[in-house]
């Protein structure tokens, strides 16, 4: 991962978001966690991520709902979304593809893996630019 990307954790669980948090800003990037999809939704526009690392199942708004409310401003066409979840079913799966997720991860999950799939996707979108 080139340093400094912006990376949004949206994550109601703070003991996760602390570890996702403090892994990502150890390989030099910026962080910024929002607690819930409102949350995540008004830190969009002023944090503008690279990459949002997206619970699903949160109060509120959850991860899914949120992804497509993402997904609807153009200006994020390009922003990287993970979704996590200790729901892995095929139904949650398809929501979070449909809704527009480029990768779905299980909770538990290994934190060098995701910070390696992380990698690849930015690696891949720069490549395109």
């Amino acid at each position: 991962m080139s340093a400094r990307n912006r990376i949004l954790i949206v994550d109601d669980e703070k003991p996760i978001a602390t570890l996702l948090a403090q892994t990502f800003e150890q390989e030099g990037h910026r962080v910024m966690h929002a607690a819930d999809g409102i949350d995540c939704m008004n830190k969009m526009a002023s944090f503008d991520p690279d990459v949002v690392i997206m619970d699903i199942m949160m109060p509120k708004l959850d991860g899914v709902d949120t992804t497509r409310l993402i997904r609807r401003n153009s200006k994020y066409n390009g922003t990287i979304i993970v979704a996590l979840s200790a729901r892995a079913d095929d139904e949650t799966r398809g929501r979070m593809k449909e809704a527009g997720a480029n990768l779905f991860m299980r909770k538990p999950f290994v934190i060098a893996k995701l910070v390696d799939r992380v990698a690849q996707m930015l690696a891949t979108r720069s490549g395109s630019r």
